[in-house]
């Protein structure tokens, strides 16, 4: 059956992208084998810059469904076959450590034979609350991808030792700075690797001779690890003392559990690293995949799944075209579960709702349909809230995730009515460009909270009912569109004037910014 035009273009626009990585990932193995002094190190920076973006574009368009979303990353390649291992330890960290570190997966990943200018191919180590497990449908806490949960555990060190990505920090300001949520390495040619003071340097041996591989040169022993070809002591190196942390990027920690995050000052080291004689002891290059680099992307997907969800609803004929409330913020902490995520009359701006939809029901004249079409991620295959009845990528998401309908597009009978600058909602700058550019919809996913000159944002439960801990600037004043109060059950707003909403609060603003880190996605 031919695909949907939406599902036609998302396919082709990812083929496009896939196809441009395998485009300059293999340019930049040719160049690679050419390579001469200065341009060895731009051929490794380029390979290492090719396997992040694959890497992040992995985690942000991965096949989803109810249950399992966006965000997780392939374990490492153990054997040298290029395809990344079922599983890597457990879901703490706490077990399997040696299996997150290992070759990057380029066959997973869909990449030619990715390698460094010296020939050697890319090494690669994944945080434990960013690899994927096979067993994820059981666990909340593995479903639980949202922002201030998918924080990297991964320390990272300058070559001077100091840290830029501090693998110990779990709070949900400033994540940035927190741990990697991988690490690429370049390991460039074998050299003499520090055992420590007083002890002798280790010749690096990068073969099958004391192990055992086949004949494509896979690893064959039980660890792979006992084959010297397979070993990260044979490419990845030590710094040398103290001084450095004595950082080994053969070794790390990265618990994602409260009782063992604090032993993730083991992480990596950027090379090169020499000493005060100049001896070289580190030739890794190192590339963080940070928390900034991923969760951006990861949360536009979540927006679009929702975007999803709106147009295929949109586009049921019993609904023509319009779409269901929102769910009122103010009811968020409500006593009644139920009523918590149920749309109210007349809320053009709040929480996506539940199903079922009742409240456009009833303003239709029982017209709209109450339940979500077929293929949306965030329903079951009946239509129904994937989260009401169990925990779901979801239900770690639904939180952050705000939604405005257009008064254009809101619950009534018959189709939906013609967009004009008042009825439907505009991109700030857009306020003089004439209809069809309003939007019908709009998706807005909050980010992780910011910190302000005069307060902070709240993660808090009481912080449910207020936009402005979750959206910045135009995106939290969309709450303007509502009544004040937004349902009669709930108490007025103090911080603007009770009464009928504001049609002209109908203002967008999607480029993030240092003071806004809202993702957003619009229907038209």
């Amino acid at each position: 059956m031919p695909l949907p035009t939406r599902e036609r273009g998302a396919a082709l626009a990812a083929i496009a992208a896939l196809l441009a990585i395998v485009m300059v990932a293999s340019l930049t193995a040719a160049v690679a084998r050419s390579a001469t002094g200065p341009r060895r190190a731009a051929v490794s920076d380029q390979a290492l810059a090719t396997a992040r973006e694959a890497l992040i574009a992995h985690a942000a368009a991965r096949p989803q469904d109810e249950v399992v979303g966006p965000g997780y990353l392939p374990c490492p390649d153990l054997d040298d076959d290029g395809w990344a291992e079922p599983t890597c330890g457990s879901l703490t960290g706490e077990t399997g450590q040696w299996q997150r570190l290992g070759r990057l997966p380029w066959k997973t990943l869909g990449l030619p034979d990715l390698r460094d200018a010296f020939g050697e191919r890319l090494w690669y180590a994944v945080s434990s609350k960013h690899k994927g497990l096979l067993n994820c449908q059981a666990s909340p806490a593995c479903l639980d991808m949202g922002p201030e949960s998918a924080i990297g555990t991964i320390t990272v060190r300058d070559p001077a030792g100091a840290v830029i990505h501090d693998g110990t920090m779990a709070g949900p300001y400033e994540p940035g700075k927190g741990g990697a949520v991988a690490v690429v390495i370049a390991p460039g040619p074998p050299l003499s690797r520090w055992s420590g003071a007083g002890h002798a340097a280790q010749d690096q041996v990068r073969g099958c001779e004391g192990g055992r591989c086949n004949a494509a040169g896979h690893c064959l022993t039980e660890p792979p690890t006992l084959t010297p070809k397979c070993n990260p002591l044979n490419y990845l190196d030590r710094a040398p003392g103290p001084a450095y942390s004595d950082e080994d990027n053969a070794t790390f920690v990265d618990r994602n559990d409260a009782a063992g995050r604090a032993a993730n000052r083991d992480g990596f080291i950027l090379g090169p690293v020499r000493d005060r004689d100049g001896s070289l002891w580190v030739n890794d290059r190192v590339v963080p995949v940070s928390y900034d680099d991923l969760m951006p992307r990861v949360m536009r997907r979540v927006a679009e799944e929702v975007a999803a969800c709106l147009r295929g609803y949109a586009a049921q004929p019993a609904n023509g075209g319009r779409l269901p409330w929102a769910a009122p913020l103010c009811r968020s902490r409500d006593p009644d579960p139920a009523l918590r995520w149920a749309d109210g009359s007349g809320t053009l701006f709040g929480r996506v709702p539940d199903t079922p939809f009742s409240a456009a029901g009833r303003d239709s004249g029982a017209a709209m349909h109450p339940r979500w079409s077929p293929g949306c991620h965030i329903a079951d295959a009946y239509g129904n809230t994937s989260s009401a009845t169990r925990f779901t990528w979801w239900s770690a998401w639904k939180r952050h995730v705000f939604y405005s309908v257009s008064a254009a597009s809101r619950p009534a009978a018959g189709p939906a009515t013609n967009c004009d600058s008042l009825s439907c909602l505009l991109v700030s700058g857009e306020a003089g460009v004439a209809a069809p550019a309003g939007h019908r919809f709009a998706v807005l996913v909050a980010g992780p909270p910011l910190l302000f000159d005069s307060w902070r944002q709240s993660r808090a439960a009481l912080a449910d009912t207020d936009a402005r801990h979750w959206l910045e600037g135009p995106n939290a004043e969309l709450r303007r569109l509502n009544a004040n109060p937004p349902a009669p059950e709930c108490p007025a707003d103090l911080s603007y004037p009770p009464g009928p909403g504001t049609a002209t609060a109908n203002r967008l603003a999607t480029l993030a910014s240092r003071e806004r880190n809202d993702a957003v996605v619009t229907g038209r």
